[in-house]
Parts: structure tokens; sequence; C-alpha cells
């Protein structure tokens, strides 16, 4: 059986827009169908350019403002015309395996799945801070462990997550310039905790596209902080920093991938203190 899939994009980012979606449409098949939702204010020409893509296979929502990455995947599964959804970063380079494997493994009964997601640097050479305990604050898997179910990349049967009532958690997921995550491994687990069938594609991978000013020690520091504050928010703090120090101190032997572990862990800790914070602080 082949099933029909809703592609979804989306993207806050209107200059990655027209590569991602140029990458797209070879990839489809003849039921499938395009879902775009621009999570950014866009001038008129830029809504016109984007609404002429639009056709019976490609629907083009905007939210006009930044509303955040949760309530732009909560919509594309509301407006989907298809029971399966596909989710695709706007800098990931899908090929026409990964989304045939995905859609194959969705017929044979998997509610949610994913495929592998590796990091392209682009030519560029890795700075000493990164090793590949870091690659997951790049939204790019370990090459040497086991993938997960990622937000980059995978797929959803929308009925069943709405027969157990589940969406994409709005105070997780990126809104405007902040880093916070785990919408989708929080929905994942949810689902699995209710007794869905998740598959992770394993041999079976896609290219996350990483621009140069995510390799400055800057960002990576800032996404670890994020990452606490997400761990807290959807109520993982003690577990969360535990499974953060497993993750650094993965980059290998040796004295660098330690002292980065802890630097990061410990960005990671401070993101977990202000977001216990805030809340006292707004009560008080």
């Amino acid at each position: 059986m082949t099933v029909p899939l809703t592609v979804a994009v989306c993207s806050n980012r209107l200059g990655l827009l027209p590569a991602a979606l140029d990458r797209l449409p070879g990839l489809l098949g003849p039921d499938d169908h395009l879902v775009v939702v621009v999570d950014t204010a866009a001038d008129a020409t830029t809504q016109r350019r984007l609404a002429q893509t639009a056709d019976r296979r490609r629907t083009v929502f905007f939210n006009g403002a930044t509303i955040g990455l949760s309530y732009s995947r909560n919509l594309a599964l509301k407006e989907a015309p298809t029971r399966h959804v596909v989710f695709v970063d706007d800098d990931i380079v899908p090929t026409t395996a990964a989304i045939e494997h995905l859609r194959s493994t969705l017929a044979d009964g998997a509610h949610v799945a994913g495929t592998r997601i590796t990091a392209d640097l682009q030519g560029r050479r890795t700075p000493w801070w990164l090793t590949a305990g870091q690659l997951h604050y790049l939204g790019s898997h370990h090459p040497d462990l086991p993938a997960s179910i990622w937000g980059g990349c995978f797929a959803l049967d929308r009925d069943h997550a709405r027969l157990l009532g589940l969406d994409f958690d709005s105070r997780l997921g990126r809104v405007g310039n902040n880093l916070a995550s785990a919408e989708d491994t929080t929905l994942v687990r949810r689902l699995t905790a209710l007794g869905a069938t998740t598959a992770v594609l394993h041999d079976t991978q896609v290219r996350h596209l990483i621009p140069a000013h995510r390799l400055r020690p800057g960002y990576l520091l800032r996404r670890a902080y994020w990452q606490g504050r997400s761990e807290v928010r959807r109520r993982t703090a003690r577990a969360g920093l535990h499974k953060e120090w497993r993750r650094n101190r993965s980059g290998g032997p040796g004295t660098r991938p330690a002292v980065l572990a802890l630097l990061y862990t410990a960005a990671v800790l401070t993101g977990i203190g202000r977001e216990l914070l805030e809340p006292a602080r707004s009560h008080s």
C-alpha cells in the first residue's frame, strides 16, 4: 500500500525558503501535497511571490508574525490534506530515498518515524570547540551513536495523534530568536507513552546545512542554555541535565572533550536555573 504524504515546511527565515522549496517538488509523489507555513512578517512583495507558487499541490500559509515553530507545526497538521505528514526543516536536504522510506514505514503501520540527520558544515573545518558530543546542538546526530526521531526530518500519523489528543507543545520550540527546543521529542515521547509505534530509520540519512554562525562558540553555548530552559518547561530538568552531560561526554576520549563537556553542561545548568527563577520573579 502506498500512502499519500503532506510534506510540511515551517520557516521564519525568508532567505532560506526559496532554496528549501526548490529541493522538494522532485521528491513528491503524484498524490502528495506540500504545505508551507511562513512564521514571520513578510512584506506584500514576498507574500505575492510565495503565494504565486501555490497550486493544487502546494498551499502557503502566512502567520503574519513570528508566533513560533510549535504553532506553525500544529497549523500544518490541521491544514494537511492527508493523514500522514512529513516535517522537513528549511535547512535540511532530503532525498527521494528518505521520503520513500518514511512513506513505506508509515504504510507498514508506524505512527511516528524519523531519519538520521548528518551535519553538513558546507566545506568548513570543524572548530576545536566542537566535537561529536555537541552535534545535537546543531540538530544533527552523533555519527557513532544510534539516531533518534528529531524534528528536522520526521513523519507523523496526524490522525493517530489527534485520536490521542496530542500536538506540539506551544511552550517548546523556537519563537523568534530564542533557541528553545524539544517540541518534537516531547511529542514523540508522549505518543510512545500512549502506545504509538515509532521507527528510526538508522540507515536513511538527510543532510543538515550548518551555516558559519552556528559554528561559533556563542551560538553553541546559547543553544545549550536554551536546552536547559526547555528541559524545565517539559519537567525533565534533572534527567535532562544528566542526558546533556552524557551527550557532551560522547565527543571521544581525552582532555578536550571533557573540558568542553563541563563548559556546555554548565550552560545547560545556567538555563535550568534561569527558567526555574522566572516563575518566581513573575509572582514577586
